[in-house]
């Protein structure tokens, strides 16, 4: 190899070290805790636990209308009953069998 052909390629390797120096220096900032990466990351945390609020807001409303819902039912449920007694009659048969 001629001196020519060795200095053209340390000059080659050189210029990729550098390139890759620069790429290092460049994935170290956007790492950093201040970087593009970090921010996009708290970005995206932040609109997930917001999302995660709102579905659970929707959630408690659910929650809300199934429990009206569940006393409704009940107090439908005691009328039925009352109303059954009182066409029935089986509310007044006696408990005692002596008699």
């Amino acid at each position: 190899m001629s001196e020519a052909e060795q200095n053209k390629y340390i000059n080659q390797l050189r210029r990729q070290l550098v390139n890759a120096v620069e790429r290092i220096k460049t994935l170290e900032l956007d790492l950093e805790p201040e970087g593009r990466i970090t921010a996009a990351f708290d970005a995206m945390e932040r609109h997930i636990d917001e999302k995660f609020a709102a579905v659970d807001d929707k959630f408690a409303a659910i929650d809300k209308r199934f429990d009206r819902l569940e006393h409704q039912f009940n107090r439908l449920q005691a009328k039925i009953e009352v109303v059954l007694e009182a066409i029935t009659g089986l509310g007044d048969l006696p408990e005692d069998e002596s008699l």
